[in-house]
């Protein structure tokens, strides 16, 4: 099959792929039980791995790009609960300009996440492993190598992050009941 039969496919595919990780905005309307954010704790893996096709990032501009994303997302929340959410970055890929069409690489972040009380005691049993992918969108046939920078993709891949950890928590609300005698806690966050 040649490339330009092969176009349209490539075309339709991307098309369909393309879809943005935003909560429902009724949705992030409202409260997340009694959850308020007492800390972020954002770690690095000792060598945090990153593709053989990867931009290069420190270790330092990533954490404060998932610090600077994940804690207005999570602080919004006012309940009456004390809780904390500690976050290890354990790789990433920044896209390089691809192939467009056949190959558009997407970037990706790699990231170990917990949930504490304030006794303080882990609330999950396990980490949630979370991968997260930049938006498909326009960049899906180009690629974002080509239409961002590595800052823009890093900032990107981070505010993905931020939703994707709001949506893991919305997906557990046994983990942030009101404490007996507490005031109920529905009501919708502060919007900026």
């Amino acid at each position: 099959m040649t490339l330009l039969r092969l176009l349209p496919t490539l075309l339709a595919l991307a098309v369909l792929s393309a879809c943005t990780t935003e909560l429902d905005p009724e949705i992030q309307k409202t409260g997340l039980g009694d959850f308020s954010l007492d800390r972020l704790v954002v770690v690095m893996d000792d060598k945090p791995q990153s593709g053989f096709h990867s931009r290069k990032v420190s270790n330092d501009t990533l954490k404060a790009a998932v610090v600077k994303a994940v804690e207005p997302r999570l602080s919004r929340f006012d309940g009456e609960g004390s809780y904390s959410i500690g976050i290890k970055v354990q790789g990433y890929i920044l896209a390089h300009p691809g192939v467009p069409v056949l190959l558009a690489p997407r970037s990706t972040l790699f990231l170990s996440v917990n949930v504490y009380d304030d006794v303080p005691r882990r609330l999950n049993p396990k980490p949630a492993n979370l991968t997260v992918w930049e938006d498909a969108g326009g960049d899906t046939v180009v690629g974002s190598g080509y239409t961002q920078t590595g800052e823009e993709q890093l900032a990107e891949l981070a505010d993905n992050a931020a939703i994707e950890i709001e949506r893991w928590l919305r997906e557990n609300p046994q983990w942030f009941k009101p404490k007996p005698g507490a005031a109920p806690a529905d009501a919708a966050p502060d919007e900026d």
